[in-house]
This record gives C-alpha cells, structure tokens and sequence, in this order.
C-alpha cells in the first residue's frame, strides 16, 4: 500500500503530525503520524511485509490511527491545533505561547517569545522622565 502525503497538519499539544494523504486510485485518507520524523507534503509513505517507509527509506515513525478524510474533519483538525506553521502565512518565526511537544519544528520556525511591555527598550525610555 502507498500513500502520498498532500498535506500536513502539526499538534503542538501532543507533538503529532496529522497527514492528508491519497493513494494512487485518488482515495484520501488521514493518517495520525507519531514519531521522530516529520513527514512533510510530496513524500510517500509505502508499507512492506517489513514495516514502512518514506521515499523508500525506514524512519522512526509509526502511524497511529488511519481515518476516511473528510473536509470537515480535516478543516476542524486545522482550527484545533493552533501551530504557527499550519496557517502557513510564509512566516519565519514561531510566536505560539503555549508550550510545544515538538523537540524541532516540523516546518523550521524558530521559536519567537511574545514581545514583552518591561523590554530593556521601554525602560530606558522611561528612565530619562524621572
């Protein structure tokens, strides 16, 4: 069997990966992806009598559940999980506050703290009033 990722939704909360993929008959599913490889839209994922594979090679993921896809439940998978890099604005920087499971971003982004009222900036500011 082989699917071919089309897109990716991340988990923050539980440092998953969500993928839409197809399969070479246009079926659509979503495959729930645990793991310490992030797969990513273009790659295939095969399963052999062996085990699976990503563009040919062995990776340290697993799928966790498998479900029919339906734009419904794919759009309410993009709404529940608030990562930066699944609204895919062309970003650089990762501004979530709320902690993230992933050790590295599955889409790059580096991690942005929300700017601060107390920054140095603003207190010198103030330091020349009094």
């Amino acid at each position: 069997m082989e699917w071919k990722i089309v897109e990716i939704v991340a988990s923050p909360d539980s440092g998953t990966i969500f993928g839409k993929v197809e399969t070479p008959y246009g079926l659509n599913y979503i495959l729930w992806f645990k793991g310490g490889y992030y797969v990513r839209p273009g790659e295939v994922v095969t399963m052999t009598e062996t085990g699976m594979l990503i563009n040919h090679r062995r990776q340290r993921v697993w799928i966790a559940q498998a479900m029919p896809y339906s734009s419904i439940r794919w759009l309410g998978f993009r709404m529940k999980n608030e990562c930066p890099g699944n609204r895919r604005d062309g970003s650089q920087r990762c501004d979530r506050e709320l902690p993230c499971q992933f050790k590295h971003c599955p889409f790059g982004l580096t991690h942005a703290p929300p700017e601060s009222y107390y920054t140095s900036e603003i207190n010198f500011h103030e330091q020349k009033f009094y």
